[in-house]
Order: C-alpha cells, then structure tokens, then sequence
C-alpha cells in the first residue's frame, strides 16, 4: 500500500478576515508600490545618483508589500516575518528621521522616504509601522485564544460558584464564607 494514500490534507477553517485588516493590508500595499516604482525607477535610470538612498527607499518598499502579505496570511511564519519587517521599517523610520531632524539635514537623506520622519508622505513612513504593530499584537490568535480561555475558566469556576450557592439555598444550608483580616 502506498504511504501517500493515508495522509490527508490539511484544511484551514478559520473564517475569513474582513474589515480593519483587509484596509490595513490595502494600505501597505499601495504605500508600498507608491515607495517602491517610484524609487526603483530612479535607481535604475540613474544609479549614480544617491544609490545608497535610493535602494533603501526600494529594500522599504520591498517591506512594506511583505508585510502586505504577512497581514493578510496571518500564519505563524508569516506572522514572525512580519515582525521582523516591522522591525526593519521602524529602525529606518526612526535612523533616517533622527538623521535628518535639524534643518540642514545631509544632503543625501533629504530624497529619502523617511527624510524629516516622512513629511513628504504624509508621515505615514513614521505612522504605519506603529499602526502595523498595534495591528498584530491585537490580532495575535495566540493571545486571542489566551484570553478566550481565561474567559471561559473565570465563567466556569463563577457558575460553579452560583450553582454550589443555588444547591445550598434549597437544602436549607449556610456555606462558609472566607473570612477578611479584619473580623479575626
């Protein structure tokens, strides 16, 4: 007998994810083209100019459409892939803004995406990696299914809580009560 035949597939039964989610992978993935074309186009065009800023605008547009991709799967890989682009996003939003907070910022950072913490953007450069990982923490299934059961113990242990206290009103019983400090 084939080894093949007895293995199943896998089904993934977790409904769909609609709403806030969906808009948020919308808007990482126009963000992320709207950094990426732009700044691929100028560095191959003409890679003399600025290269090194060019190519992190197009490494952050890279990111932001994998994480684009990491929202929207919300598997445990994808998940931790998505962190990890989080991380990179928010360290060149953070180096590039500090870098280029005075005034006379170099010269060679004021094209840059995150330049002045993203002012030419709307500061979304600086706003969608914190948005991005309030999104993820919230969404975590992992601590989604921590709390639902912890939920459901503190459910279970007043019920039955209730139901001890229902049993002895009708038997006609008075239940110990735990004593504070102060009536000792």
């Amino acid at each position: 007998m084939d080894e093949r035949s007895s293995v199943r597939p896998v089904q993934d039964t977790r409904r769909p994810a609609y709403g806030w989610g969906r808009i948020l992978v919308g808007v990482f993935a126009v963000f992320g083209a709207i950094v990426l074309i732009p700044s691929l186009t100028t560095l191959l065009r003409s890679p003399d100019e600025e290269p090194a800023v060019w190519t992190l605008n197009v490494l952050g547009g890279g990111l932001y459409i994998l994480l684009a991709v990491c929202v929207a799967h919300n598997g445990r890989r994808m998940r931790n892939i998505g962190w990890m682009c989080l991380g990179a996003l928010a360290t060149m939003a953070v180096l590039i803004g500090v870098l280029t907070f005075p005034t006379p910022s170099p010269a060679d950072l004021s094209v840059s995406v995150w330049a002045h913490w993203g002012r030419s953007r709307w500061y979304l450069p600086a706003i969608l990696p914190v948005v991005a990982a309030a999104w993820m923490w919230m969404s975590d299934p992992r601590r989604i299914v921590a709390n639902a059961e912890r939920i459901t113990e503190l459910s279970d242990t007043l019920t039955e809580s209730i139901t001890e206290k229902a049993r002895a009103v009708q038997e006609g019983r008075t239940l110990k009560t735990p004593r504070s400090g102060r009536d000792r």
